[in-house]
């Protein structure tokens, strides 16, 4: 559409916000500040920025067309960094903000940069803080991206569709100070401090010869300091629940844990309290579950150092892998997690839960522990899986190639994620697969694991310096814009429902959004 036909538009905006316009102005993102309008406008798969301002003042913007109008021009502009930052100097709303004081959080990172506008969607009015820009430096490298790009991507989807409420941007899984400046100076507001490398989750494998041998190696005055605070004694949790440190408890607690209360008190007085970010600490990498104890000793040494986290993630007992449901004895985690989340309610943070993905199972347990005193849930991975899914229906063919190619790769990703489907006849053989029964794919545990973890082997797959799948992915994705968001906002809405106590039962929410 030329802009002179867009003049038009532009000016019945001025005069009524439900004038009938142009079917491709979005409406949800017309803005209309006195004579100035903004908003998106959506050609096919192309979006661009439209702006009305006076023309002294709408030089900060980078046009790509323009038409002077008396005092004033309209300008047609890419959706790119310039741009957005000209855009929020006008919307404040546009820049990632806290999310202290929220009761429920939830954790949206986005790797493609295209399912924040249908988590927005189904959010609004839910009551749930979104922090839509959350990857790791991990999820970084694997997808060839930025962290900047990640917020300008969500920050665009925040302008698309009119989303005042607050949202987030998390430093996930960040474990030294570069990786830490790194996502404060890209414009993150929240970090989770990784202690995986403090951590010295070795000893807990020690013998008490060995486990002694090794305390002992410490200052007497450092020993005694933690036996006179914690050895035989029972600490109060309230509601009838306490914690009690054994000899073990309190060897293992100081040898494994507090190195990371140190690193964790430097990282909240460097970063965190000067840069006014939300703090969360995050233990959960560890190969086995956080006991009461620890966590006890963990959250005490960092409120005596005067540090208090937004929210904090033990590894909570079973096991929390990617893109399929809990694994473990939920009457166990259902045990364990009330007292954990005493611990949390007793110092003033809440729990957080990592891989929260797909964790259907216990969600309703999550809901009934925690509601009351809230939660932060981080999911984000199952997005690429949904993305899938509109290859599965819409190109089946191209769904086969890239279970092929990803079984027969996977070694690809073997550091990296903790996973059950190995190539030893667990997952779907690459030649059981076919274009009828692809869309299977997506719901064997198996084949979601192998697709789930080789989204950065895909993405950056090239022969011939030509990148094999990424463009063809990206363009079967904005073709049909409406059906991934469609399998977002049902993926999504499984995921929140339960977590709100809207429905009980994984097999409630499952037969309710059937796909």
């Amino acid at each position: 559409m030329s802009l002179e036909n867009l003049l038009s538009d532009v000016k019945d905006l001025i005069e009524k916000s439900d004038a009938q316009v142009d079917a491709n102005i979005y409406q949800p993102s017309v803005q209309v500040d006195r004579r100035n309008v903004y908003f998106i406008y959506r050609e096919g798969k192309e979006k661009s920025l439209i702006v009305y301002e006076n023309s002294r003042n709408i030089v900060d913007f980078q046009a790509k067309e323009s038409l002077v109008d008396d005092d004033y021009t309209l300008i047609k502009a890419d959706l790119n960094f310039f741009n957005n930052a000209a855009l929020a100097k006008r919307f404040a709303w546009l820049k990632p903000s806290s999310r202290h004081g929220y009761k429920y959080t939830l954790g949206l990172g986005d790797r493609l940069g295209l399912a924040s506008n249908a988590h927005l969607k189904l959010l609004k009015g839910r009551h749930i803080f979104p922090v839509l820009a959350q990857q790791s430096i991990r999820e970084l490298l694997l997808s060839n991206r930025t962290f900047s790009d990640v917020i300008q991507s969500a920050s665009w989807s925040v302008f698309e569709e009119g989303y005042k409420d607050g949202w987030g941007a998390d430093g996930d899984h960040v474990k030294n100070s570069y990786e830490i400046d790194y996502a404060v100076r890209a414009g993150a507001t929240m970090i989770t401090l990784d202690l995986t490398e403090q951590t010295r989750t070795e000893f807990l494998d020690y013998s008490e010869e060995a486990l002694n041998a090794e305390y002992n190696k410490l200052s007497k005055d450092i020993r005694k300091k933690f036996e006179d605070k914690y050895l035989n004694r029972s600490f109060d949790l309230g509601h009838g629940d306490s914690v009690t440190f054994s000899d073990r408890d309190l060897k293992e607690s100081v040898l494994v844990f507090n190195e990371g209360v140190l690193f964790a008190e430097y990282v909240d007085s460097t970063y965190v309290k000067p840069f006014g970010l939300d703090f969360e600490i995050s233990v959960d990498e560890a190969p086995v579950s956080t006991t009461p104890a620890q966590h006890y000793f963990f959250a005490n040494e960092l409120a005596d150092a005067g540090v208090t986290p937004e929210t904090l993630a033990p590894r909570f007992y079973g096991e929390f892998q990617k893109a399929i449901d809990y694994i473990g004895d939920e009457n166990r985690f259902e045990k364990e997690f009330a007292e954990h989340e005493a611990i949390a309610e007793k110092f003033g943070y809440k729990l957080s839960v990592h891989s929260g993905s797909d964790k259907l199972s216990v969600y309703p347990i999550i809901a009934r522990l925690a509601n009351k005193h809230g939660w932060h849930v981080k999911t984000a991975g199952t997005n690429w899986l949904e993305a899938l899914r509109v290859i599965a229906h819409e190109d089946p063919d191209f769904l086969v190639e890239l279970y092929k190619f990803s079984y027969d790769n996977l070694d690809d990703v073997k550091d990296f994620y903790v996973f059950n489907a190995q190539t030893d006849g667990k997952a779907p053989q690459p030649s059981e697969v076919t274009v009828e029964n692809a869309t299977q794919l997506l719901v064997d545990d198996d084949a979601r694991q192998v697709l789930h973890t080789m989204y950065g082997s895909i993405l950056n797959y090239s022969v011939d310096y030509k990148q094999v799948y990424r463009e063809r992915l990206y363009d079967l994705l904005l073709t049909h814009a409406n059906e991934f968001d469609k399998f977002l906002n049902i993926h999504m809405a499984e995921h929140i429902d339960l977590l709100q106590g809207v429905e009980t039962s994984k097999m409630a929410v499952l037969k309710k959004y059937e796909k």
